[in-house]
């Protein structure tokens, strides 16, 4: 049985090996090294434009800067700017928690009437 870490390892491999051949002379080696969350400035522009794009074409997404959204800026922002990652937590929590009591809503809404 093939364990989760090496089919990481793999889809990484696989997802870089793309990558370098889209970007052809644009692509950046990612870190060896892993980088957690409090060292999320340390990427640069190229580095996090390199992720966005990986993240358009595995969704099929019809660009990352189109009209009103702009997934470049808002992840740049979101790894750079620790005050705007904890305003943009806060949107996420409080969607979350509307979601929940939507479902909670619905889900007491159709069940039936045990007697």
């Amino acid at each position: 049985m093939i364990s989760e870490k090496h089919l990481k390892q793999k889809a990484q491999a696989a997802i870089n090996a793309a990558l370098k051949d889209f970007r052809e002379g644009l692509y950046v080696e990612p870190s060896a090294d892993k980088i957690y969350s409090d060292e999320y400035e340390k990427l640069d522009r190229l580095q996090s434009d390199q992720a966005v794009i990986a993240f358009i074409l595995a969704a099929n997404l019809s660009g990352g800067s189109v009209g009103d959204v702009d997934i470049y800026k808002l992840i740049r922002t979101y790894l750079w700017d620790v005050e705007a990652r904890a305003k943009i937590n806060d949107v996420v929590k409080t969607h979350e928690h509307r979601d929940r009591l939507a479902r909670n809503d619905h889900s007491s809404a159709c069940s039936p009437i045990l007697g």
